[in-house]
């Protein structure tokens, strides 16, 4: 059985809620950590590190947020394990 940590849970889990966002439309580490009840902290660090590598697009400012860099069909597993975990 494959066993992921928290955090590449909460990327997993981070990664879906973006991709389900209309096109075009960003949502915040908050509006998902709240959503979800998942620490904010945490889960502002994984999207960093998923940003780092890629997988998804930070805007800043007031009307920031998070945006898939590629399709979902474009992300496999192994890239948002790599992308936290850093294997």
């Amino acid at each position: 059985m494959l066993r992921l940590s928290k955090k590449v849970e909460y990327g997993l889990i981070a990664i879906r809620h973006i991709a389900m966002q209309p096109v075009g439309s960003v949502t915040t580490a908050r509006e998902i950590a709240a959503k979800y009840r998942i620490p904010y902290e945490l889960l502002a660090k994984v999207l960093q590190s998923l940003a780092k590598s890629g997988l998804i697009v930070a805007h800043h400012g007031v009307k920031g947020g998070y945006l898939l860099a590629k399709s979902p069909g474009q992300i496999p597993l192994s890239l948002i394990v790599r992308a936290i975990e850093g294997r």
